[in-house]
């Protein structure tokens, strides 16, 4: 199509005096329907090519606005695009792994026992060692035994499949680690640690979380055939924590693991 001769008469009609201009094609028009019929003609749609050329003679202060308001634009995309990244990494960092589930839901139809995992770059995380083995249908723990001598005497245990997490089994294992691999040089140390050899005479107390901790107090006094039967209807993170003392130290646990609360 031809523009008008009359560079002031509409480009469409011919008749009437322009009104507008086309940001994209710069065709001028007088009215609404001129405008609809150039879009339709020259399959306009009407918006400006923020892109295309233009010479730095023609330029005008609207050139220059929409270019500054097309570059704010792109910038906007760049940080959104950034930040949706940055999300989507956030959410693959912190999913579960397929082994995780796995025992999730093994120990929810064994005992309604729900465990929480920490951010993978946390330390708890890093050491947890406990894994699902879906060939045998089993999970195989990673146990943390802190026994009280005046402090904490910290010993893990891995690999330990579920039938194999019985008090007495725990008890003969780390024994073993005192007389075979134990580097503890303090014998009087070692002589109170040989003191934890039957199930009589020790308690075992483990850590409550969520609402649970409300009726039973911060730390709760349990027993047990298998692990299973000590976390049952409870919460651990990562893997489960013992807190094992002789039944005439008891209180002098209980007051040790409620001031070290405070503190923290």
């Amino acid at each position: 199509m031809e523009f008008s001769k009359d560079s002031k008469k509409c480009s469409i009609c011919y008749k009437n005096p322009i009104k507008y201009t086309c940001p994209r094609c710069s065709i001028r028009t007088c009215s609404l329907s001129c405008c609809l019929t150039h879009k339709k003609t020259l399959n306009c749609n009407g918006q400006r090519d923020k892109t295309s050329f233009k010479s730095l003679n023609k330029m005008n202060d609207l050139d220059l606005l929409s270019d500054y308001r097309f570059l704010e634009e792109i910038n906007r995309q760049i940080e959104t695009g950034k930040r949706n990244e940055l999300g989507n990494k956030k959410k693959s960092f912190n999913e579960l792994k397929y082994f995780q589930k796995l025992i999730q839901n093994k120990l929810k139809i064994l005992g309604s026992i729900q465990i929480l995992y920490l951010p993978r770059f946390s330390t708890k995380h890093k050491q947890n060692q406990m894994w699902f083995d879906k060939k045998a249908n089993d999970i195989f723990w990673h146990i943390e035994c802190q026994f009280f001598i005046n402090t904490f005497y910290k010993w893990t245990i891995t690999n330990l499949s579920t039938n194999e997490t019985t008090l007495l089994n725990i008890l003969k294992k780390f024994h073993n680690h005192l007389n075979e691999t134990s580097n503890i040089n303090d014998e009087l140390i070692l002589l109170k640690l040989k003191n934890f050899s039957h199930e009589q005479q020790i308690c075992i107390y483990i850590e409550n979380f969520g609402q649970k901790r409300k009726q039973f107090g911060k730390y709760e006094k349990r027993s047990f055939n298998t692990i299973i039967d000590l976390f049952h209807e409870r919460i651990f993170i990562e893997y489960p924590i013992l807190f094992i003392s002789l039944i005439n130290d008891e209180n002098n646990m209980k007051e040790y693991l409620y001031k070290k609360t405070i503190s923290n």
